[in-house]
């Protein structure tokens, strides 16, 4: 990063033609700045803050009109970044933009750096680096559900849970602490059993934590899903009708997909990479045995996979072949073509499922459908589905810095627990109490905001 006390200025607003432009500017010589290039259109009007005032956005040397509109200023420390802010609401040209940058530039101000924003916020106070980072979160978010699970986490609320986990952990080591540093004091501590329990106490809200990231890692970044089974028995047509669209070729011959075909929807907020395999069989043909060995490499990198069962034709030595094939994978049944007479008896289906959960789909109707997407869910993120957990980490980092705690937190309650001294203990309580600062970011080194920050987009 450049110099902090620099005045940057950036496009907030996507690049491009558009409605309207949004350019921001932040630092000490902000208004200044503003003042000397902002003209407004009432005489004597001054810029007031969080008022928005029309005007005229002149050159820095000729004075020359280069667009009308918008003003609005936050004075420091009520603004995004904590410091005098100004935003200027333009015509949606890159021309004008370009101009406007190349005048505020032409006054003192820099172009800033990807994150620039967002990073002086941090570090003046404003948000710790677990928001700061949901903020790129809720930019890059492709669904709604994903841009409101990083608000969530953009309000601080995994700082709010963590907060009375970091107090009793702190209370902790102010004991143990006192124990080492007064023994001669006839001082009331708690007794190591007690402190041995407000440990157990944290590292319970932290494995609560961990777990969930099996889960926010999905809502976060998506999942694979592999739609398999033998040739013609309709995954093309489920695959087509899971996307709402014709996207896959559907022919009534068997093998009309030879090759892996993709592409991303979403199913109930979460990002999903749908995959279509070509169909399961033994071929001497050699493209289509490519194709089945495509499909194959397919599953074992799927989260999880629809088997596809043609539920208008009898059971076959192919079918029970490939459910053996797939005993290890994750799957749910999927008995097709319900909307035709069904030729597999109710205990028969059950006992094809086994303990794979199974749903009867026409995917030529649409019918059941959605108890599919449902049985989908519950299978990535149980009975109660992804919003069953109040708080869900979806951040690796995050992840990473509760496992690392943890681990101090699970030596020291050994340690304190065995009869070992006050010294051997705290030093694995301050190393987890440490966690939680690099956490939010109170005690970050320099190149890891640098690497989270140089992430996001400028004008953030």
């Amino acid at each position: 990063m450049k110099g902090l006390d620099d005045t940057i200025c950036a496009l907030s607003t996507a690049p491009g033609r558009a409605g309207i432009a949004v350019v921001r500017v932040s630092g000490s010589g902000c208004f200044p700045i503003i003042r000397r290039l902002f003209i407004p259109d009432q005489r004597g009007a001054e810029l007031s803050p969080r008022r928005a005032i029309l005007g005229r956005v002149v050159e820095a040397d000729s004075g020359k009109e280069l667009d009308r509109g918008l003003a609005t200023c936050f004075p420091a420390p009520h603004s995004y970044t904590g410091e005098d802010v100004a935003e200027l609401s333009l015509h949606g040209s890159p021309v004008i933009v370009r101009a406007v940058l190349q005048a505020l530039c032409g006054r003192g101000a820099r172009i800033a750096e990807p994150g620039e924003f967002t990073m002086r916020a941090f570090l003046r106070g404003r948000m710790d680096l677990v928001q700061a980072e949901a903020v790129r979160d809720i930019i890059e978010a492709t669904t709604l559900y994903q841009a409101q699970v990083a608000s969530r986490q953009q309000s601080g609320q995994l700082s709010r849970l963590l907060a009375p986990a970091k107090k009793l952990l702190i209370d902790t080591i102010v004991q143990l602490e006192s124990a080492v540093e007064f023994a001669d004091e006839d001082l009331a501590l708690e007794s190591r059993d007690v402190l041995a329990g407000n440990l157990a106490d944290v590292k319970k809200r932290l494995e609560h934590l961990i777990a969930s990231f099996r889960k926010g890692r999905v809502v976060r970044e998506g999942f694979a899903l592999a739609i398999a089974g033998r040739p013609n028995v309709g995954k093309s047509s489920l695959f087509n009708a899971l996307l709402s669209q014709e996207r896959s070729i559907v022919t009534e011959f068997a093998g009309t997909t030879r090759d892996l075909v993709s592409e991303y929807t979403q199913i109930s907020g979460i990002p999903v990479r749908l995959l279509d395999t070509a169909g399961l069989r033994a071929s001497t043909d050699e493209i289509e045995q490519l194709g089945v060995e495509r499909s194959y490499g397919a599953m074992a990198d799927a989260d999880e996979i629809l088997l596809v069962v043609d539920a208008s034709q009898p059971i076959s030595a192919e079918d029970w072949n490939l459910r053996t094939q797939l005993t290890d994978f994750s799957c749910i049944v999927v008995y097709n073509k319900s909307d035709l007479p069904v030729s597999w008896p109710v205990e028969e289906k059950c006992a094809y499922a086994g303990t794979h959960p199974h749903v009867d789909v026409s995917a030529a109707t649409g019918e059941h459908l959605d108890v599919l997407q449902a049985a989908i869910m519950e299978r990535l993120f149980g009975h109660a589905g992804p919003e069953g957990d109040d708080m869900l980490v979806t951040n690796l980092r995050h992840c990473q810095c509760l496992e690392g705690a943890l681990e101090h937190l699970t030596r020291g309650a050994v340690a304190l627990r065995s009869g070992l001294s006050e010294e051997y203990v705290l030093v694995d309580l301050h190393a987890g109490l440490s966690k939680f600062g690099e956490l939010t970011g109170e005690t970050g080194a320099e190149d890891l905001l640098g690497e989270i920050f140089s992430r996001f987009c400028v004008g953030k």
